[in-house]
């Protein structure tokens, strides 16, 4: 079976999955469950991990870090800003490829925009124990809503970006054919990634001025790492045959997205304080459209394992293409 109409070309080897262990491959195996499992184990860690370091630690809870100035009105022209992007990329993908999430797959963006909130939220309330940045927010309610609002568009924004790029089809192939890098074993590797993750979810919130950058790894690492034990394909698959292109592309996806949305926000009277240097701060961003790809294909997983005339009644057609690769 080809890739749909909605991938890009080359698509398809991005995604290839990964054989599955006989533990995971019960025909009672239900996707969605799966994907909303994932999803609970990644929540709870990021919640819970870093104040169990502090009571571990005998540390007092971090008092968040505050500044005046307007937030509000910035904040939505940075979000507005974003979705205009999505839209034209998407209109421009479509008019170049005849690709485009918006038009053939908005089941699966409202999905993304979802999940987006809530990493969103999980990014703001990790931000509570390392104050990377400073905002003028004065409440936790406020907080919730105002995160939850820009992560739900940043994250399918990045998703469009990214299918924008890959429609460079010279670039793609570069890309793809850059040096292969040798990896562990799937379960070796998913050990050595929780690991770090853990490691910077404890670490970071007790020692913030050293650990941080462990801290906002710690995500992206636990969300692979999950990936690897369920034996499902990460943004890190296509390394092993040369392919860099998700992962590169992914990067500048996030990169583009939150630049723009901060100058928005910046130009329109938003006051931010930023701890870090412009280097970390686009190594943050890149961190951050793997993460939106990731998350992509975790929620892409609710398509997966049904018929063709089952996502043709549901109308539901598989928002990224799923190759099952052959021992």
């Amino acid at each position: 079976m080809g890739p749909p109409p909605d991938v890009s070309p080359g698509e398809a080897s991005y995604n290839t999955r990964l054989p599955r262990h006989p533990r995971f491959s019960h025909p009672m195996h239900n996707p969605t469950a799966s994907m909303f499992l994932r999803l609970a184990l990644f929540a709870a860690a990021l919640l819970l991990l870093p104040p169990l370091s502090l009571l571990l630690a005998d540390y007092e809870w971090p008092r968040a870090a505050m500044i005046s100035g307007d937030v509000l009105l910035p904040l939505l022209f940075a979000v507005l800003a974003a979705a205009v992007l999505a839209l034209l990329l998407d209109a421009h993908t479509f008019r170049r490829t005849g690709s485009s999430l918006l038009r053939k797959q908005r089941a699966y963006l409202l999905w993304c925009a979802a999940s987006g909130a809530l990493s969103a939220l999980l990014l703001a309330w990790l931000n509570l124990f390392v104050s990377s940045w400073i905002s003028p927010v004065l409440s936790l309610a406020e907080m919730v809503w105002l995160a939850a609002a820009l992560g739900a568009i940043l994250l399918p924004a990045v998703l469009i970006a990214r299918l924008w790029l890959a429609g460079f089809a010279g670039l793609s192939r570069r890309l793809a054919r850059m040096p292969a890098l040798p990896v562990p074993a799937a379960e070796q590797s998913a050990a050595i990634l929780l690991l770090f993750a853990i490691i910077g979810l404890l670490s970071g919130a007790v020692w913030p001025t050293t650990m941080f950058w462990l801290l906002w790894l710690a995500p992206l690492l636990l969300l692979v790492a999950l990936q690897l034990l369920w034996h499902e394909s990460t943004v890190f698959s296509g390394v092993k045959q040369g392919d860099w292109s998700r992962i590169l592309l992914g990067s500048l996806a996030g990169i583009l997205v939150c630049t723009l949305a901060l100058a928005v926000y910046r130009l329109t009277g938003g006051a931010l304080f930023i701890r870090h240097a412009l280097l970390l701060r686009a190594l943050a961003m890149a961190c951050y459209g793997l993460l939106c790809l990731q998350l992509g294909d975790i929620i892409a997983e609710r398509w997966r394992g049904k018929t063709m005339m089952q996502v043709f009644q549901s109308k539901k057609p598989f928002p990224v293409s799923v190759v099952t690769k052959k021992d």
